[in-house]
Parts: structure tokens; sequence; C-alpha cells
């Protein structure tokens, strides 16, 4: 009887849908990339709002260094465009904002809210500044700044505790953008792993490893770190580690290697709405996007009026 149940079972398992264990074809994720070209492409000068609108979805999905550089791009847009109308000045002004959420130089962050307080009043009555939500004390940067530096070195055993503490993931949060880059990413359970990774679990960050053959002792260099504990970080990523302690730390630097460090040795950006483009590599003059290029807006068709007008009177 249980031979026959389970026959029956397979045959209507069969009859009713594909064998079991077959691959079955997954619903695709819609092509987010096509759809934005045609949202780009819909963009017009005429309502600068939608550039506003379409930089904040951008920045908000943003992952990679080029999807950043559009949303910055749609921003500068954005407040170049709306500027022009007292009716966008305050929208101009939030894209000012926003476009200083994603910038990494603290100058230009300073000069951006500089010229959202020129635009609209309401954004000059106060320091927008990203220092002034949170108590930031010498003991409390100098904690974030060497927990950062102990992961770094391989020692994140011993900073597990602090990236638990919810003052120092408040601190690395605040100002993640000067470690990775982008807005909206949160650096802290990439942290959270590279402290789990270290210290070298061959040689416990001692670089070398002793092994007795025959009666001998033979040290050898470590295969697991190869004498160089810590995770492996890009020259991006190292930038950006001294990039957020220097900034917490409130450190002067006194070489052109340190600048550089800090800030990428960005100038000191005056407050002038005209520079933004110019700073941003934008073409205010090529706001109508076609073909996955900024081109300059096409020149409109003369109405029948205009043509019987340009014509020369045969009378």
């Amino acid at each position: 009887m249980t031979i026959h149940l389970c026959t029956i079972v397979v045959c209507l398992l069969l009859s009713h849908g594909p064998t079991l264990g077959q691959d079955q074809p997954l619903p695709r994720e819609p092509d987010w990339s096509a759809a934005l070209d045609d949202r780009l492409e819909s963009l017009h000068p005429s309502d600068p709002e939608r550039y506003y609108l379409l930089g904040e979805e951008v920045a908000a999905e943003a992952r990679t260094e080029e999807q950043v550089g559009l949303a910055q791009h749609l921003y500068v847009l954005a407040v170049v465009l709306g500027a022009e109308d007292p009716a966008l000045r305050s929208m101009a002004a939030s894209a000012c904002i926003a476009l200083s959420d994603i910038t990494r130089a603290e100058a230009d962050r300073r000069a951006l809210r500089a010229i959202a307080g020129s635009l609209d009043a309401r954004y000059g009555s106060r320091d927008w500044s990203r220092s002034t939500e949170i108590v930031l004390t010498d003991e409390l940067a100098y904690e974030a700044a060497t927990t950062l530096g102990m992961i770094r070195a391989g020692w994140g055993t011993l900073v597990r505790d602090n990236l638990k503490r919810q003052d120092i993931r408040t601190i690395i949060d605040t100002y993640s953008s000067l470690i990775t880059g982008t807005a909206n990413q949160n650096i802290l359970p990439e942290l959270e792993r590279m402290a789990e990774q270290w210290p070298c679990p061959e040689c416990h960050n001692e670089r070398i490893v002793t092994k007795r053959h025959t009666g001998r002792i033979e040290r050898r260099l470590c295969y697991t770190c190869n004498g160089n504990p810590g995770p492996s970080l890009s020259r991006e990523q190292l930038i950006g580690h001294l990039r957020f302690e220097a900034h917490v730390l409130q450190s002067s630097p006194r070489s052109w290697g340190a600048q550089i460090a800090a800030d990428l040795g960005a100038p000191l950006r005056d407050a002038d709405i005209n520079d933004l483009p110019v700073r941003f590599g934008v073409d205010p003059q090529r706001p109508i996007y076609r073909s996955g290029q900024w081109v300059a807006i096409p020149d409109e068709p003369a109405s029948p009026d205009q043509d019987a007008q340009s014509r020369p009177d045969d009378s």
C-alpha cells in the first residue's frame, strides 16, 4: 500500500509540473539602468525640480563612484537652473544641502552650505555641518580613530567592544562618507567583518611561525598573513581611513602629503554658485541627456507664424 501511494504522488507531481530538483528560472529584476536612462532623457531645464528629485533617488541607490558622480551632476544642474527662478531658489538650496551630503571634501561642503544660505535664508540660520549633530569630545574622537587604526593593523579582537558602543558607532556612521567616498553606504558591517578576521589565526600577528623538525627549530614567514597581518586595503580605502581619523581628531596637516591624505588636497572653495559647475565638471549649457551623453538644448522648430514673418513680402 505504501509503495502504491508513493507511486501515485510521484505521478501527480510529474503531471503538474517539472521534475523535482529541476532548476526553475528566477524572475529577472528590472533593468534599473535602462529605466534610469529613460528618466534622464525626460528631464528638461524648464523643470529644474525634476533634476533634484531624480538626483535624490540616484544618490540613495549609489554604490559606485560613477553613480555618485551622476547624482552630483543632477544636483548641480538643479542648483544652477533653479537659482534663476525666484520661486525655485528654496529647491536649489535644498539641492545644495543634498550635494554636500555626497561630497567628500570638507571645504566644498562648507561652500555648499554657504551657497544654500544665500539662496534661502532658512538654511543660513543654523550650521548644517554634521559635526553639530553629535557631541565629539577629544576622548571619544581618539577612541573612534584608534578603533579604525587597530582594525587596520590586524588587532580587531582588541576593539570589538568599541564597535559595539553606540557612541563610537554613531561617529563612524556620521562620517562614513569620509571613509567610503559615497553617501548612504553603511561601513560598520565591513569594519566588523575585518575585526572578526584578525589577528592572524596562524602566527597571532607575530609575523613568523616556529616549527620543530628533527630536533631543529625553524622560523619562517607566516604563510597566512605573509608577515603583514591586517586586512588588505586599497589605496583609496587607506586614504579614506586616514581622512576620517584626521577629521575627527581635528588635526592640522603639517605637510602636503598629510594634506592630500586628509582631504585630497582640495583648495578652499569660495561660496560662489557660478563655481559649482566648474568644480563638479558640469556644463550647464548641456542640460539635456541623450544616448548616454549630456547635450545642449536642441533648437526649437520655428512655428508657422514665425516662418510667415521671416519670409519677405512678395507684394
